[in-house]
């Protein structure tokens, strides 16, 4: 490697792939203690009921069980909920009751009732089916509008009815911008429930003993704010609980950032019969359980001016949040910033926004990519055309009228909009997507019966979230935070609080440390994931890797410049600034007279083993860790997409003949992490809308429950992804970096749902819902046709 190149910019492989290449990977399945052993749950078949009777004789008869645990057995710990893990949003909100297990009612097909351990998978599976459970059926009410109706069934009657949350944001005046408009649309939008699968499902192994307390490894986003919710839970100090990480989680996604029910219990059980306790979740749970998400309706109206300004927006907006009984979110907290980033990157100065977060016997919802975003951007990028047709103006020409141009920018609902360039990023995408062509090219085909379709979407995506943001919502911090420590060698280690789920966190640390030091991406090792080896952080969230953690690194670095030069400047015997010095090369030498140098090993050395050698009344040891805060609300990148479609109206079928992306990453650190990113968003945008859906009966059964049903797209359902730069970078952060997690999997469902719009205009069927099957599509066309006739 060639360390007088800089590292931040180059596109050098990914340091965490070889070992997975080569089967060395190392996941909580993969860890075995002594006496270990394993934990299943009886789960319920009724998606509500009472409980009258758990028969578990049989199955504690059955030789290798250790125990069968009830809610009756659990109560005393008393309810999961506490201000610690209840979002403090400013709307009204309620508070969901419960335990690690339900005492005597279920409320979703799925749900907990029981937990059996055993002494291994084999037998631990035979007596799960030998736990007898009687239920007395309840009123089930699965949809959200039916939720709200008089007299429906409720699923805590202490609260009168089921809204969880409800807020009224409004900003501006919407009445008279309403008055004031030449065309006012109105239209109801629906997103389907859907979410993210990650290839490895939940997993916990628990081990508690009087001298350490409890050790937790668990596929976690949030390993510190766990330990301490924990700590919180369970009454003990947070020096006794280490939770960790694995080096390898299987994926994420927003998934494994909430605290479930299962992951209390298995520590209450390890505990409470003192031997480690294990468990992997099987597929069929994880699709009951988590990775729903999305389920939201907007009844949505635009006020546009005879030219195309728009004037206001006004949403009535339902969440179905499921059971809601989801510690750290309870199910609200993703619809309440979809509302919030619901203008996203249009300028709309007046809104009314009325949010309705509903309690249905669905399974509660759980953080995804596009966290609470993907229907309501579906929604304003679809209105947004749909005024453009009925004013018979361009779709870009919309855009590029009502984006956002000037920088910071607040919306109207709050959101800090630091930097960007729309209208660059549209004029890039224009070119790209060769706008004008296509336009020739679809009129010739539809005057050979082809159907062709163009689709545009621009969004904006946070990187990170404040401390201003999360402490008052979560009593969290928001900062970025990095240790930097040599060793003895003069190795590198860096130490942060968010754990990686399989994004090249390790790689992108190491370029930015070793930019910093002058040395090597090699040359730096990287820690995460353990509370007792990592620094105290929020965790993996809210794409705040790229602008906050690295940022971080980079100061802690910087911190530790000042010692190790006044190290060098000592064993070298010269009297020259600070400002004299470079790192290069793995030293630290002289700008002007570069051959006077000293190795950062020897530089190591000395501090770390021959502390006599250091400066007069220097200490010993060479470490620093910095807290990276922005000076900002918001950090956030603006990314436009274009797609193009074929539909083929007698089967419902449709083809994306191309989909390209001008993507906004501030200053990309690896540019082919962050095309990755792009790719692996977009890939899960297109899932989620055309493909994944958790279908529930009227009844509250879930059809979903295998890959079979829950259709998830692989590569032959994708189509080649386009990627341009259109990089501004932020003033806020060292680099000028920005995340890339969490944005462009929203970006995807307006722009399809603007291209099958297009290309069957001359049917006029809406696109309104999703998910975008061919059946749907079908139907609406077949609709349209017999309206014709």
């Amino acid at each position: 490697m060639n360390a007088q190149k800089p590292w931040v910019g180059q596109s050098i492989k990914r340091k965490e792939d070889h070992r997975l290449l080569i089967g060395q990977g190392q996941y909580v399945a993969d860890l075995t203690l002594p006496r270990m052993a394993v934990v299943g749950f009886v789960r319920s078949s009724h998606a509500h009921a009472r409980i009258v009777r758990i028969e578990a004789d049989a199955a504690r008869a059955l030789p290798g069980v250790l125990a069968v645990v009830t809610g009756q057995d659990t109560a005393h710990l008393g309810p999961i909920l506490s201000d610690l893990s209840v979002p403090k949003l400013p709307g009204e909100t309620k508070r969901p009751i419960f335990g690690p297990l339900p005492v005597d009612e279920v409320k979703y097909v799925g749900d907990l009732v029981a937990a059996v351990i055993a002494k291994d998978r084999y037998v631990l599976e035979d007596a799960l089916d030998l736990v007898a459970v009687e239920y007395a059926p309840l009123p089930v009410v699965v949809d959200a509008e039916a939720a709200l109706a008089a007299g429906a069934p409720l699923l805590y009657p202490e609260w009168g009815d089921n809204v969880v949350y409800h807020q009224h944001l409004q900003h501006g005046d919407t009445d008279t911008a309403f008055a004031a408009a030449a065309v006012v649309v109105k239209e109801r939008f629906k997103g389907h429930r859907c979410g993210a699968s990650p290839m490895e499902p939940r997993a916990c192994l628990a081990r508690y003993d009087a001298a350490e307390g409890l050790t937790v490894w668990l596929t976690t986003q949030r390993s510190h704010i766990k330990r301490h919710l924990l700590a919180a839970y369970f009454k003990i100090p947070d020096s006794k609980i280490r939770v960790i990480a694995p080096k390898d989680v299987g994926g994420g996604f927003g998934v494994k950032a909430p605290l479930y029910r299962e992951e209390i219990l298995i520590c209450y059980l390890a505990m409470k019969y003192g031997r480690p306790i294990k468990w992997i979740e099987t597929r069929q749970e994880n699709l009951l359980n988590i990775g729903q998400e999305r389920d939201q309706i907007h009844e949505l109206e635009l006020a546009v001016a005879v030219d195309g300004t728009i004037l206001g927006l006004r949403d009535r907006m339902i969440a179905n949040c499921g059971d809601a009984r989801v510690p750290i979110y309870v199910s609200f907290a993703m619809p309440w910033l979809g509302m919030m980033y619901l203008p996203n990157g249009y300028v709309i100065p007046n809104v009314d926004i009325d949010l309705t977060c509903v309690v249905t016997n669905k399974a509660g919802l759980t953080p995804s990519r596009s966290f609470g975003s993907f229907t309501g951007r579906f929604a304003i990028d679809r209105i947004v055309d749909i005024a453009a047709l009925r004013l018979g103006l361009d779709p870009l020409m919309m855009r590029e009228k009502n984006c956002i141009k000037t920088f910071p920018y607040v919306t109207a609902t709050g959101v800090n909009v630091d930097s960007g360039d729309f209208v660059g990023a549209l004029k890039k995408l224009k070119a790209a997507i060769d706008y004008d062509a296509f336009r020739v090219e679809q009129q010739a085909a539809r005057a050979n019966g082809r159907y062709l379709g163009l689709g545009l979407s621009l969004g904006i995506e946070f990187s990170g979230l404040s401390s201003q943001i999360l402490v008052p919502m979560e009593r969290q911090p928001g900062f970025g935070v990095a240790t930097i420590r040599f060793d003895a060698n003069g190795q590198v280690q860096v130490a942060h609080g968010d754990q990686p789920q399989g994004q090249g966190h390790d790689t992108t640390i190491s370029q930015v440390v070793a930019d910093e030091l002058g040395i090597t991406p090699d040359d730096v090792y990287v820690i995460s994931g353990d509370t007792q080896a990592a620094p105290f952080a929020a965790g993996t969230l809210a794409s705040r890797m790229g602008g906050y953690t690295t940022s971080a690194a980079v100061m802690a670095a910087r911190g530790l410049k000042p010692k190790l030069i006044a190290i060098a400047r000592h064993l070298l015997q010269i009297t020259a600034d600070d400002s004299a010095f470079e790192f290069r090369a793995g030293a630290v030498r002289l700008v002007d007279s570069p051959q006077q140098q000293i190795s950062l090993q020897r530089i190591a050395e000395t501090a770390l083993l021959a502390p006599t050698e250091l400066p007069p009344g220097m200490e010993g040891g060479l470490d620093h860790t910095a807290h990276f805060e922005a000076d900002t609300t918001g950090m956030h990148s603006c990314n436009v997409h274009a797609v193009t479609v074929e539909v083929f109206p007698d089967s419902g079928r449709f083809r994306i003949l191309r989909y390209v992306a001008v993507d906004d990453a501030g200053r990309p650190i690896n540019p082919t992490i962050v095309r990755g990113q792009l790719h692996g968003g977009i890939a899960l945008g297109i899932s989620n809308a055309c493909l994944e859906e958790f279908v529930y009966t009227v009844d509250g059964e879930q059809l979903t429950r295998s890959l079979q049903e829950y259709l998830i797209a692989s590569a032959r359902d994708l189509p080649y992804i386009e990627t341009h730069e259109h990089n501004v970078p932020t003033p806020h952060n060292p680099l000028g970096s920005k995340g890339k997690g969490e944005g462009p999997t929203g970006m995807v469902p307006g722009a399809l749902g603007n291209a099958l719009a297009d290309a069957l205009a001359p049917f006029g069927a809406p696109i309104t819902e999703m998910p975008f099957t061919p059946e749907r599509l079908w139907r609406l066309i077949e609709a349209a046709r017999k309206v014709d006739d």
